[in-house]
Order: structure tokens, then sequence, then C-alpha cells
């Protein structure tokens, strides 16, 4: 095996062994660094996460050569990652993930947004636009709230009505028990008096 150095050739530094004569297939049987296992394990998260390259571009609203113009790489590299299976980068699975994020939380968003010359104003427009949807929601937040006051006070006014009915059926039902145990007693006094 030939070594490469990767500096000039010092004592102490560290030779590289060279690629030369090794296959392609020799290499991948190598064993991985654990950095390499770590971003392969990421990529595997956040594919879970989003899906497949092709459904990120569609959820995105972008064509291909859109989406490889937002990744900043050449079209047929983006091909080559969807068409022939070949892996795309740790790197533009979290750039993928970041815009999927971001599309998310600013609803408004538009594809333009992600590849217009002028992003800044687009941003702002999706912040008046963000910001427009709040006033509704408020708005609609303050009638419900109106809405729901009126309701409060309008059971407030139905307990006080029961409570009055309440009161006026302890009345009455107070003043018939007089009544007949009145009615009674002179009942009573009559066929004593009519007796004697």
């Amino acid at each position: 095996m030939e070594f490469e150095s990767v500096g000039p050739d010092q004592e102490g530094l560290e030779k590289v062994p060279s690629n030369e004569g090794f296959l392609e297939g020799d290499m991948e049987a190598r064993s991985k660094t654990s950095l390499r296992m770590h971003y392969e394990a990421q990529v595997q998260v956040i594919q879970n996460q989003i899906g497949n390259l092709e459904e990120i571009r569609g959820s995105l609203g972008l064509s291909q050569r859109k989406m490889a113009q937002l990744l900043l790489v050449d079209p047929s590299t983006w091909t080559r990652w969807t068409k022939n299976g070949d892996e795309a980068p740790p790197h533009i699975w979290r750039a993928l993930q970041w815009y999927s994020a971001l599309k998310e939380k600013i609803p408004g968003l538009t594809p333009q947004y992600f590849i217009g010359s002028n992003p800044q104003a687009l941003h702002q427009k999706a912040l008046r636009e963000l910001d427009m949807e709040r006033q509704e929601r408020q708005q609609n937040l303050n009638v419900l709230a109106l809405k729901l006051d009126h309701l409060s006070s309008e059971r407030d006014s139905l307990r006080e009505e029961l409570l009055r009915m309440k009161k006026d059926l302890k009345f009455y039902r107070n003043a018939i028990i007089f009544t007949l145990s009145l009615g009674i007693s002179w009942g009573i006094l009559f066929m004593f008096w009519k007796g004697l």
C-alpha cells in the first residue's frame, strides 16, 4: 500500500493511504467514522420527518430546476439524487428541513420567497399577511368575548329571575298552607260551635 503525505514530509506528520489501486467498492467496504455514521443517522431522521426529496419539492411547490437553484446545485445533481438513487449530502437535508419548517411556520409563504430576487420584500409581505391574519383573529376573539359577556349577563339575569320565581313560589306555597290552615281551623271552630 502506498502512502501520500498530507503535508510536507516531516517527522510527526500523519500519512494517509493513497486511493491508487483501490476499486470503488473497496473504499465503501472500509469502516465508517463515527461522525459519518452520526450524519447518516441525522439524514435518516430528517427523511422520516419530511419525506423523500420529491415529496419535499412538491410540498415547497418548486420545479426541479427551481429546487436545484434553491439548493445552489446543478440541476443534473438533483436529477442524480432523485432518479439514480444517489444520496444527497447531510447539509442538503438540513437545508430542506429548514425550508420545510419555515414554510410550516409562515403559512402565507410562496415558493417565490425561497428563490425570489428580493427575499426581503417577500419576507416583509409574508409578515404583513401574518399581521393581518393576527388582527383578524384578534377581532374574532373580541367578538366572541362580547358574545360571551352577553351570554354571561343573560345567564345572570336568568339566575336572578329563577331566584325571584323560587321566592314567589315559596310565598304562594306558604300563603296556600296558611289559607288552608285557617280554613280548617275555622271549619273546626264552626263545627265545634254548631255542636254546642
